[in-house]
């Protein structure tokens, strides 16, 4: 009974997920964010939603950039 789920290529595909969603949580919770957010990781194409929703949103870890100093041109 054993030997069925180790000669099955779903153990090497939950083996691969597991390999992808648990680095993907450490680096989640180092970057500010919810770790819960490496689940998306098991959808198809799962993660590259959240790694755009990650990419085009604040990052909760970074400080807060002040507003830039418009210089005065001088005109000719």
């Amino acid at each position: 009974m054993l030997e069925d789920y180790v000669n099955s290529p779903l153990l090497g595909l939950m083996l691969f997920q597991l390999a992808i969603v648990w680095p993907m949580a450490r680096i989640l919770r180092r970057a500010g964010f919810s770790p819960l957010w490496a689940l998306f990781a098991l959808l198809p194409l799962g993660h590259v939603v959240a790694i755009g929703v990650m990419a085009h949103s604040r990052w909760p870890v970074l400080p807060v950039r002040e507003a830039r100093k418009v210089k005065a041109r001088r005109t000719a």
